[in-house]
This record gives C-alpha cells, structure tokens and sequence, in this order.
C-alpha cells in the first residue's frame, strides 16, 4: 500500500513514522552471493593487513630510538663513528647525525667493546622488523592488485579499506588490467 503527505510523490518503501514523516523501510537483506562473500573476505583481510602494518611500524619506531640511543651513548663513551657505522650498517653522516641529536648525554663508564654486541642486536631486530613491514606491505598490494582484477571493491573503496588515499591506489595499480 503507498501512502503519501501533501503534495508529495508516493514511494512504495517508505511508511508513516509516529512523528508525521516518512521514514525509509527498504532495508532489505543483501543475499550472500559469491561476490559478497569475495568482498566480505577482502575487505577482512585489508583490514587486519592494515592493523598488521600498523603494529610493524610501531615497533620500528621503538627499535630505531632504542637503537639510536645506543648509537649516541657509544659515540658519549668513545666509540669512534667509524666503528658504530660499521657495527650497525648505517652510513658514518646518520651515525653523526643521531649522536648530536642526544646531547644531554654523559659517559656511562662502561668500556667501550660493551656497546658492540648491542648495537649489532638491536641493528639487525631493526631490519628484521623492516622485512616484516616489507612482506606486509607486499601483500597488501597483491590483495588490492586482486580485488581491481576481480572487480570487488574500486579505488575509493580499497583506499578506505586500506588507510591509502585513492590517488595511491590509481597511481600503483596503473599498469594492471582491468576487466571492462
């Protein structure tokens, strides 16, 4: 039964509310059809690889200022920049950089081969985590490249799901096919 106020047009899914206006009543089940379920499964795996890397580059963040404290507090106890460069893999302008970033530093009285071990640990849990953040990432990509293929979400839709802009989206996805 349609039924209508003033001068209005009649709509079909919509009834009186207890307040005079109408009020929208087509909310009909969406049925659990292959693409459904493919978008449903998509967007839960975007959502916990987004989650995913935002945990790895927490971590990264605390790994590089543990790691770079330690660099400033063995250049502090007299490790040449030369050796914490080699100890740690980055090149001797960052490990200068980071030492004179921490000047409120004094000498621990520790002998300088202590810092060694603990700069070469801290240095190679950094790069693992930044493995980690890398095969996240690749991942992600091979789900958004999959979903563009299959026609599951657009660009908008994935860049809501994945925390990326659309543009991003667009401008790494260029070269893939889409079907028409």
């Amino acid at each position: 039964m349609t039924t209508h106020q003033g001068s209005g047009p009649a709509v079909s899914h919509q009834a009186r509310s207890t307040t005079g206006r109408y009020t929208y009543r087509a909310k009909a089940p969406r049925p659990q059809t292959a693409d459904h379920t493919d978008h449903a499964t998509l967007a839960h795996a975007l959502g916990a690889h987004r989650q995913l890397l935002s945990h790895a580059t927490s971590a990264i963040r605390t790994l590089t200022a543990a790691r770079n404290e330690l660099i400033a507090q063995a250049i502090e106890d007299g490790l040449t920049i030369a050796t914490v460069s080699a100890a740690t893999g980055e090149n001797m302008k960052a490990v200068r950089t980071i030492a004179l970033a921490y000047d409120d530093l004094h000498p621990s009285g520790l002998p300088r081969t202590v810092h060694l071990p603990a700069l070469k640990q801290k240095s190679d849990e950094l790069r693992a985590a930044e493995r980690h953040r890398a095969r996240i990432t690749e991942r992600r990509e091979a789900l958004i490249v999959m979903a563009l293929r299959n026609q599951v979400c657009d660009d908008l839709e994935l860049a809501s799901l994945t925390g990326l802009t659309a543009d991003h989206i667009r401008r790494s996805t260029r070269g893939i096919a889409r079907p028409a």
